[in-house]
C-alpha cells in the first residue's frame, strides 16, 4: 500500500499549511495517511473525503537516557485527552527554549533576531529547532538545514538548549492512556544501541521501519527487531519540507496495517 504514516504542516514545523499537504497527499492518492505535528493535533479534523484514509495522531518529543527521542502516537484523535493535556505545558515551554538558543547562536558569533525566526514559521503554532535552522540560512551562517543542526543545533551542538520534556515511560503510559499505540519514530537516529530494547521493556508497541534516515541494512535490522519482540511495523517520509525526487508516500504491506489498525482498535 502506497501510505505516509509522518508527515508535518506547518501546525509544528512543517512549511506546507494543512491545505497545501492534503492536496498532496489527493494528488499522490495515498492510501494511508498520518499528520504527526509536534506535540500538537491542531491539523485534525481532516476534511470529510479524507477522514477514512486517515490515522489521527501526533509526534511526542520525549526525552530517555539523557537525550531526546521521539515517539509516534497513533490513534489519538481528541484534544482533551490524558496526552494533550500534558503536552500543553511542553508546548509553552518551546517560546523560552527558543529564546535561550538564540542567546547561544549570538554567543557564537551569528547576529540573529527572533523576529528571523518567527519568519519562518508562519503560520505554525510554536517554534522549533527547523525553525531556528531556516533562519539561520536565510542569513547566510550556513548553506543547508542540515548544515545548521551538524554545526550548531543537534544535541551535542553549542546552541542547543535541552526542552523539559516528557518521559518516554510517561508519553508511552499517556498515549497508551489516551486510546492511542506508542510507535519509536525514526529509531536509527537513537543515541545508543540499547534504547530500542528499554523502549520496548517500558510499553513500546511498534518501530517506523521505513524512514530516510535508516538505509537498506538499518531497515532490514529493525524489521527483524520488530519481529522478535512482536512489535508493529510503520513507515513515512517525515516530511517537513519538500525534498527534489523524495516525493510524500512509501510502500508498507497491506498486512503490517491491518495489524496497525487492529491495535489501535483494541485501545479504544
Amino acid at each position: 500500500m502506497l501510505v505516509d504514516l509522518h508527515l508535518h504542516t506547518t501546525c509544528s514545523d512543517g512549511v506546507w499549511s494543512v491545505d497545501r499537504l492534503l492536496r498532496e497527499v489527493r494528488d499522490r492518492s495515498l492510501e494511508l495517511f498520518c499528520i504527526s505535528d509536534h506535540d500538537t493535533l491542531d491539523a485534525y479534523p481532516l476534511p470529510e473525503d479524507l477522514g477514512a484514509r486517515a490515522i489521527p495522531g501526533l509526534e511526542v518529543d520525549t526525552h530517555h537516557g539523557g537525550h531526546t527521542v521521539h515517539i509516534l502516537a497513533y490513534g489519538v484523535g481528541r484534544k482533551d485527552s490524558p496526552l494533550l493535556h500534558a503536552l500543553a505545558g511542553q508546548r509553552q515551554a518551546r517560546e523560552s527554549r527558543m529564546a535561550a538558543m538564540l542567546d547561544q547562536v549570538r554567543a557564537l558569533g551569528i547576529d540573529i533576531t527572533i523576529d528571523e525566526v518567527r519568519a519562518q514559521a508562519i503560520g505554525s503554532a510554536s517554534l522549533g529547532r527547523p525553525h531556528l535552522a531556516r533562519a539561520l540560512v536565510a542569513t547566510g551562517a550556513v548553506a543547508t538545514v542540515q548544515d545548521a543542526f551538524d554545526r550548531y543545533l543537534a544535541d551535542d551542538r553549542g546552541a542547543y538548549v535541552a526542552l523539559e520534556r516528557l518521559t518516554s515511560q510517561t508519553a508511552i503510559g499517556l498515549i497508551h492512556e489516551s486510546g492511542g499505540v506508542a510507535v519509536a519514530a525514526h529509531p536509527a537516529r537513537l543515541r545508543n544501541a540499547s534504547d530500542l530494547c528499554e523502549l520496548v521493556e517500558i510499553g513500546l508497541d511498534g518501530v517506523e521501519v521505513i524512514h530516510p534516515s535508516a538505509d537498506g541494512a538499518r531497515q532490514t535490522e529493525l524489521l527483524e527487531f520488530a519481529r522478535q519482540n512482536d512489535l508493529l511495523v510503520t513507515g513515512g517520509t517525515d516530511f517537513h519540507a519538500p525534498v527534489p525526487d523524495r516525493p510524500i508516500g512509501i510502500e508498507l504491506p497491506a498486512a503490517e496495517i491491518a495489524r496497525l489498525h487492529e491495535a489501535i482498535g483494541s485501545r479504544s
